[in-house]
């Protein structure tokens, strides 16, 4: 009971105080009676203050150099990707959609970083970089990362009308069955975002 309160606690923690107790049991000056911080927890509660601006890069590296296992690189490659920067935005677009040579386990990873519910501000303009670069995406990379890619970037974060434009006009084009399928699948969760909204904001 303790690990999962700790955990919903975790994520859903956005206020100083609350992101003060988030750092407190990182670092061990908060203790929970019966709560064990193991290492998945840890990296939970860093990613969390990565996500929030409370911890940077030297913080991750730290983190790594005490788990440095397959899992530990995949959650470093998360927290790297979440970190709440342009930069650190840039530099994650660039490995998911340049780097080929990038593991399938570290891709995902840096695509579940790299879209934050919190930093809504800094993933707009990659809106419509997404749609500019899902052809040379689908051109150039297996259809496994092709479909990770297209499915792990959709703008779902963006629930407004120009997302529906910009999908719509997207899909005008002579574009293979898999990727209309998935692109058409994002747009139908952004409708009925849409739809929900107008039906709560009209009671």
């Amino acid at each position: 009971h303790q690990l999962a309160f700790a955990r919903v606690f975790n994520s859903c923690a956005t206020t100083s105080a609350h992101l003060d107790i988030v750092a407190g049991l990182l670092d061990g000056s908060i203790i929970w009676s019966g709560l064990k911080i193991d290492t998945d927890l840890r990296w939970s509660l860093l990613q969390r203050l990565v996500v929030t601006g409370r911890l940077a890069e030297e913080a991750i590296e730290a983190e790594l150099r005490n788990d440095d296992t397959a899992t530990g690189r995949r959650q470093a490659a998360v927290a790297f990707a979440a970190r709440p920067t342009m930069v650190a935005k840039e530099l994650a677009w660039a490995d998911i959609i340049e780097r080929t040579e990038l593991p399938n386990a570290i891709l995902e990873a840096t695509i579940g970083g790299f879209v934050q519910p919190d930093q809504v501000e800094l993933l707009v303009d990659y809106r419509s970089k997404y749609f500019a670069a899902l052809p040379q995406v689908w051109a150039k990379r297996t259809m496994e990362t092709s479909q990770s890619i297209t499915m792990g970037l959709y703008p779902a974060f963006l629930v407004d009308e120009e997302t529906l434009a910009q999908t719509d006009a997207f899909l005008t084009g002579e574009l293979n069955s898999a990727l209309r399928r998935l692109v058409g699948e994002g747009r139908d969760g952004i409708e009925r975002a849409l739809r929900a909204r107008a039906a709560d904001t009209s009671k």
